[in-house]
């Protein structure tokens, strides 16, 4: 599954520059977690603690734009072993093998990345939001053919498919009720856990959702 015309720009802007910028934003979990505590009122270990804490510990794991890979070292934080992630950004992965050796890290973009292996659960953080909506179709198709068992997703929120202008460049970010186009295309999938996380700052939201396969 190669890129769609719609969503090069947005494949080609995290990439290079635009990408780059990104890891220079967010370097460690002290301050990522910093940044969750001033946008939610908790730190960004404490969020994922709601949905990760009670899974086994064992189970293999696949996230699917990890950047400099923060959110994994989390989940290794936790006890998780069996880890691994992908990102389209050369220098996120050049960094994340650096900081975290020990986790399997993929210089591809989730269009390109093919395997015969399957993961227990397959996540995205922050990655779905900016996927061009005529083309986030196809990657939760994607996501849902690589998970065996388990999806997790922590995306922006709204009843209603809405562009955000995200640092002051249009068509690169889209909320919506990602949840629900989940559901939409596979209905068996039942939720685990969800919850809604109001910005203090704005009117944005974010929403965490957990879903078990109940087939396949």
């Amino acid at each position: 599954m190669e890129n769609s015309p719609q969503n090069n720009f947005q494949t080609k802007l995290w990439e290079n520059k635009f990408g780059d910028d990104y890891i220079d934003r967010n370097k460690t979990i002290s301050e990522i977690n910093q940044v969750y505590q001033n946008m939610f009122g908790m730190t960004l270990e404490e969020l994922y603690g709601k949905f990760f804490l009670n899974l086994d510990k064992s189970i293999k794991i696949l996230e699917l734009g990890c950047n400099i890979g923060l959110n994994l070292s989390i989940l290794k934080k936790f006890g998780f072993e069996n880890l691994s992630g992908l990102d389209i950004n050369k220098r996120a992965i050049s960094i994340a093998k650096q900081n975290n050796p020990e986790i399997t890290f993929f210089n591809t973009s989730i269009e390109s990345f093919e395997t015969k292996e399957k993961f227990d659960l397959v996540f995205t953080s922050g990655v779905l939001i900016h996927i061009h909506p005529n083309h986030v179709n196809s990657i939760v198709k994607k996501i849902f053919k690589l998970s065996k068992k388990f999806i997790f997703g922590f995306e922006y929120y709204s009843k209603q498919l809405t562009e955000i202008n995200y640092r002051d460049n249009a068509n690169i970010c889209w909320k919506q009720d990602f949840p629900f186009l989940f559901q939409k295309l596979y209905p068996a999938l039942k939720i685990i856990s969800q919850e809604k996380f109001y910005h203090k700052s704005n009117d944005l939201c974010d929403i965490g959702y957990l879903f078990e396969k109940s087939y396949e």
